[in-house]
């Protein structure tokens, strides 16, 4: 390592005692440019090259041939103006408005050019080109119109003369070491792609092009590596990538990589992005591979904490670049290093777990039979079972280890239950089920970020998992039968899988039993879910089937019921705890197939619902009544009923048959459902409970909304609900009661330590369900804003969910949108204004700064498309003004939310040119005392405001005359 770090050392001291300035110069050479002229024919004039370079190039009126052509031409019959031309070319392309005088004379002063250009930056936004949304095709134009003339020029004799390449390099080291970025930034570019060509014309073996390299290397690029604007340094060291691609056809040694590894320990993600590209790339070629493994095993730190790093593209690709250099040096890692990357398998991001994946694979590979491998994976498992994320483990070694898809080996332990542990069995049978899973339907696991979501299911998954498990199934679910989470994972492979009408109706038949003996709730959704899948493969016996399954849960239920209701009404306590957990399991049962099948016809609705509206009323009342989990299964009964009527009503009028009774007890149904669970949701002090009846209802109310409305049947029309404005404030308060309450920052630690995630999943599923009555125009959108003015509070735990239910909204109707992100707004600042003696001390309180963060949040949401969102920002701006401007008092005294004009600024870069005019007018007619001229701190806001308005107004005028 040492050897690297002075070779490094040694190379770069001697480059940097070059005395690169004193390049000969062309008399010294024997040249003169009148030898030049002997190789062109003298055709080009002043007039053909009237506009600029940078216009030629980026209008693209000529080729660059031609361009770069004409411009040689011109250096041959006047070198001083050629080179003029070229410096132009460089300020015009950092955005420069200075033009160097056409008649300037030798010498020529780079310095003094410069100083002029660097005034004309003063007092102005720096907007220049490769900052803009134009910059790739811009950067793309210079580096081409550079590549071009520098082939053109060194392909003649100009090269032999001093003057030009003296004169270009020594005008961009000056240009690149300006204090006006822009300047900087565009220089820096320009030299970097002059490098690069330089580079590529290696072979030519010219000292004078590798003094020139080695001088741009030394003042620029070392220079520059160091910036402080990301961007320079991100431009750095990608051009170093590329010189150092060619090796050894270039100017510098591989010790040089060294710069490469080192930006891996810069702050910015666009260095980061840089360098990886780079070394993965260097280190695929064979005489860099040494260099790169040593700075590897040097920079193994960095590299593993970049794989740990927030962003996901940059995490995998230095996760690769750790896998490769660990199987190439299995040293690089040690014992502590390995174990964190074990445990990256289950990380959120994919690119990351598969690559920390490949090691694992690499160590189960060292086991010497199938069983052995599976056995490893299965432990592995288990060590870190506090994760329990087995479709994570999964996901990561699918379609890059055998291991998760070798369920012949798995199987064969399975059948061997005395061989293994109950842990053992349980793991193997989950990941046997995920493994089978994601080969046939190539889902990834929910959570888990990618960059590609495309699926990718394993061919023959369903014919290999069909020939190796389904034969043995029945085995496996007898064996297995007692353990809820075993048969819960059996139950869900028959729906990967082709049955044989035989092996349907056995498994039918084995389900049919499990169901009636089981009691855990999960295993029953299974099992109803496993029977559907059956019945639609087998439909031969299922009239039959279906019709004594659904029979004998009913009569199970109704004699759970009973037998409840009797115990209560004795009040023999021992009996009534036996007879409620009776009750329990029929509920399960029936909530379980109601999901799956249609139970019309046993009046099984109006059963539940009764008992649900007298558990509502004994609870009031303080007397023995259901319990909570017997509401909740209730109110889910219910719910799933609802939906089947309407299916089945729908289904009828598609057919032409009368509906009209049919309706009406669906509505009665539907107002007896909204009438307790309405009740539940404002009473209730079990929220679990609460939960579920506001979400049911939430999705009740949107398939009962304006879509039936539309329906041209008169029955199905007049199923439309409108909800009353009491029963949408009792789902707003509540909404605002549970999700919102505390802070985001403790959600998102409590998400991420493990702690109630659960209660974080139900939070959000609660904001979901009111979110669905908004952009479904169940809800007025500008009632939205109630829960917009949390977006950024709680931007980390619902920040999606909140900024899909604005799209959405927006796609309604955007004037009102406008109006609910004002009164978003509006909530906020009433808040912080109230809590604050003056507008000055709320000005400069952190909670005004958040407001402020949120305008800029939705500013975001605004910038996507101007044109489509202008009519929001309109009346942004339309509306604050004339609540900020109001004067409830005296028309002489200064408005007192002046300061609401600080919200309001934020909306100004996203008004379009021809409305800026607009609103500077209507502030103008809302401002007619003009007694802000005295320059107080009370007026300030609309100072700034209108001052912003104007600013935006001139730069609309400069880059459009028309206006």
């Amino acid at each position: 390592m040492n050897n690297i770090h002075d070779g490094i050392e040694t190379a770069t001291e001697a480059a940097e005692s070059v005395e690169l300035m004193d390049i000969p110069d062309s008399s010294e050479e024997g040249s003169s440019f009148k030898n030049l002229e002997d190789d062109f024919e003298m055709t080009s004039s002043d007039d053909e090259l009237e506009s600029s370079l940078l216009q030629l190039v980026r209008t693209k009126r000529q080729t660059l041939e031609d361009i770069c052509s004409e411009f040689v031409q011109l250096y041959v019959t006047k070198p001083e103006a050629a080179l003029i031309k070229f410096m132009q070319f460089v300020l015009e392309a950092s955005g420069s408005g200075y033009q160097i005088p056409e008649d300037y004379g030798a010498p020529i002063k780079s310095d003094v050019i410069l100083n002029a250009a660097q005034a004309q930056y003063e007092n102005k936004i720096q907007r220049y080109p490769l900052i803009m949304r134009c910059s790739h095709s811009f950067t793309m134009d210079v580096s081409n119109f550079l590549q071009q003339v520098l082939h053109a020029v060194i392909s003649t004799s100009v090269i032999l003369d001093n003057f030009f390449l003296r004169h270009i390099s020594g005008f961009l080291v000056v240009a690149s070491d300006s204090d006006v970025l822009p300047l900087r930034h565009t220089s820096t570019l320009i030299a970097m792609k002059m490098m690069t060509t330089l580079s590529d014309l290696m072979t030519l073996q010219h000292d004078k092009l590798q003094l020139i390299w080695l001088q741009l290397f030394n003042e620029v690029f070392l220079k520059r590596k160091r910036d402080d604007v990301d961007d320079i340094r991100a431009l750095c060291i990608a051009e170093c990538g590329i010189w150092l691609n060619k090796f050894p056809q270039c100017y510098i040694s591989a010790s040089q990589m060294l710069h490469l590894f080192e930006a891996l320990q810069d702050n910015s993600t666009k260095v980061w992005e840089s360098s990886l590209k780079a070394i993965i790339n260097l280190q695929k070629k064979p005489k860099l591979r040494a260099s790169c493994l040593q700075l590897g095993y040097k920079f193994r730190m960095t590299l593993l904490s970049l794989s740990m790093g927030a962003e996901s593209e940059l995490a995998e690709m230095a996760m690769l670049l750790l896998m490769r250099f660990h199987r190439a040096m299995p040293q690089l890692l040690d014992d502590q290093m390995i174990e964190i990357v074990e445990q990256l398998v289950f990380a959120i991001k994919r690119g990351v777990a598969q690559a920390s994946a490949e090691l694992l694979h690499h160590c189960f590979q060292q086991a010497t039979t199938d069983r052995d491998r599976v056995l490893a994976l299965i432990h592995f498992f288990i060590k870190f079972e506090g994760h329990e994320h087995a479709p994570y483990l999964v996901d990561s070694f699918y379609g890059r280890s055998k291991i998760v898809v070798d369920w012949a080996t798995m199987l064969d332990i399975l059948l061997e239950p005395e061989s293994i542990t109950r842990q053992e069995t349980t793991v193997i049978i989950e990941i046997m089920t995920l493994g089978v899973k994601q080969a046939v339907t190539g889902e990834i696991p929910p959570g888990r970020t990618t960059t590609n979501l495309v699926r990718q299911p394993m061919a023959g998954a369903v014919e290999q998992a069909s020939t190796i498990i389904l034969p043995m199934l029945s085995t496996l679910l007898r064996q297995y039968r007692v353990e809820h989470l075993d048969v819960k994972y059996l139950l869900e492979l028959p729906l990967y899988m082709r049955c044989s009408r035989q092996q349907a109706q056995e498994l039918i038949e084995q389900i049919k039993c499990l169901m009636f003996k089981h009691s855990n709730f999960a295993v029953l959704q299974k099992c109803a879910s496993a029977l559907e899948h059956l019945f639609q493969q087998c439909p031969e016996p299922t009239p039959s089937y279906r019709k004594d399954l659904l029979e004998r849960a009913v009569i199970t239920y109704m004699k759970a019921d009973s037998a409840w209701q009797l115990a209560i009404k004795k009040s023999q306590k021992s009996r009534l705890k036996a007879s409620t957990k009776r009750l329990h399991v029929a509920l399960r049962l029936i909530s379980a197939l109601y999901e799956r099948f249609d139970l019309n016809g046993s009046q099984i609705l109006d059963t539940v619902l009764v008992s649900l509206k007298r558990a509502i009323r004994e609870k009031k009342e303080a007397v023995v009544s259901l319990s909570d989990e017997a509401m909740r299964l209730c109110l889910e009964i219910c719910y799933m009923g609802i939906c089947w009527d309407l299916k089945r009503v729908q289904e009828a009028v598609s057919v032409g048959k009368h509906v009209d009774d049919d309706c009406l007890m669906l509505a009665e149904h539907l107002d007896e459902f909204f009438v307790a669970a309405l009740s539940i949701i404002e009473n209730s002090n079990e929220l679990s409970i609460s939960c579920e009846a506001f979400v049911s209802t939430c999705d009740l109310l949107v398939l009962f909304a304006d879509n039936l409305r539309r329906s041209g049947n008169t029955a199905l029309r007049s199923l439309q609900y409108k909800s009353s404005i009491n029963e949408l404030k009792t789902l707003e308060s509540f909404v605002l009661r549970y999700v919102f309450s505390g802070s985001g920052d403790v959600e998102l630690t409590k998400a991420n330590d493990g702690e109630l995630p659960s209660v974080l999943q139900s939070k959000r599923r609660v904001l979901a369900g009111f979110c669905k009555l908004c952009f479904n125009n169940i809800l007025p959108v500008l009632r939205a804003s109630s829960v917009f003015q949390y977006y950024e509070q709680f931007h980390a735990v619902y920040g999606d969910i909140l900024l899909a239910t604005m799209e959405r909204c927006m796609s309604i109707n955007m004037t009102s949108f406008g109006m609910a992100l004002m009164h978003t707004c509006l909530l906020v600042y009433k808040r912080v204004r109230a809590a604050h003696a003056n507008a000055v001390e709320a000005a400069g309180s952190a909670q005004f700064g958040k407001l402020l963060n949120l305008a800029r949040l939705f500013g975001i949401l605004l910038n996507l498309n101007l044109i489509k969102c202008r009519p929001a920002v309109l009346i942004l701006h339309r509306a604050g003004i004339r609540y900020a401007m109001d004067r409830s008092t005296a028309a002489t005294e200064r408005p007192e939310n002046l300061l609401y004009l600080k919200v309001v600024r934020q909306f100004v870069p996203h008004l379009l040119a021809n409305d800026i005019f607009d609103v500077l007018n209507y502030l103008d007619g809302t401002n007619t005392e003009n007694h802000h001229s005295a320059h107080s701190d009370e007026w300030e806001p609309l100072l700034a405001y209108r001052s912003c308005l104007e600013t935006a107004l001139n730069q609309s005028c400069h880059h459009n005359p028309k206006l």
